[in-house]
């Protein structure tokens, strides 16, 4: 029962804190079609210069809508930088407002305020990911795919919440949040093809997205949209990476927490 009312706790007061300016879940919502028409208008200039750009596009993607295909991706990439980067900028602002020090001498367990802190932004980043894909429903998707293609994000979304703590233990140690957070963009950018398939990239870099969460979410989204089908091979591994991100993230918290308290340094900032 304490357990429960500590995980209410958290995520009651970030809630409090998203519903202090609930008018950025719509800018956060128009943001995929943002990007997707500054990808589509930038192959349409494209066409211009080589009539076979479109003809390229679906062939090295397998997609026909080529804004269909931007939407889907950025459309992930928006929540996942929400739920990656939100565990470090909130053990941040617990640095920089001086209070980090009193949640880790309460008795609240110090791993539940990393990881439900971070919950309640993922039900968000899902809102938002609601609105965003709606107007798919205008272009020919059909109910049952489009609350499939939800589930997939959400799931493609929980290991985030691993590598979001894992980005708050550097915030700890370091005291700037914006180093972590940036990092996970650039590199969930880079590698997990919200853009591009992962195949046009180098092997090496096809490894690596390999075990990224969102790579396997993307495919598995588009999957779904466009062939009306799932991807079990995908949907186990983020099951799998789920699992171990977080208790990847739980036990280097422990170990950083660890090695603070012995030098002091995890109660100053």
């Amino acid at each position: 029962m304490g357990v429960l009312l500590e995980i209410s706790a958290h995520m009651y007061k970030e809630i409090k804190y998203i519903m202090r300016d609930p008018a950025w879940l719509i800018v956060f919502s128009i943001f995929p079609y943002i990007m997707a028409a500054i990808s589509y208008l930038m192959g349409i200039a494209s066409s211009y210069i080589s009539p076979d750009a479109f003809s390229e596009f679906q062939r090295n993607t397998g997609s026909e809508n080529a804004l269909l295909y931007f939407l889907t991706g950025y459309g992930i990439m928006f929540p996942s930088f929400l739920v990656v980067s939100v565990a470090s900028e909130n053990t941040g602002a617990e640095i920089a407002s001086g209070t980090l020090e009193q949640v880790f001498v309460s008795p609240a367990r110090r791993e539940l305020f990393l990881l439900f802190s971070s919950f309640p932004y993922v039900m968000v980043a899902m809102l938002g990911l609601i609105i965003s894909y709606a107007p798919l429903m205008l272009m020919n998707i059909s109910l049952p795919d489009f609350i499939i293609a939800i589930l997939m994000v959400f799931i493609g979304l929980l290991p985030l919440l691993g590598l979001g703590i894992m980005a708050s233990n550097l915030t700890i140690k370091v005291k700037e949040y914006w180093s972590a957070a940036n990092f996970l963009q650039a590199f969930l950018t880079l590698f997990s093809g919200f853009a591009y398939p992962i195949s046009v990239l180098p092997e090496w870099m096809r490894l690596v997205s390999y075990i990224l969460p969102t790579s396997h979410a993307v495919e598995l989204v588009r999957r779904v949209i466009e062939a009306h089908s799932i991807s079990y091979g995908n949907l186990y591994s983020i099951a799998l990476m789920a699992i171990a991100y977080i208790l990847a993230g739980v036990i280097s918290f422990k170990l950083v927490e660890r090695e603070g308290e012995r030098s002091g340094s995890i109660y100053s900032s």
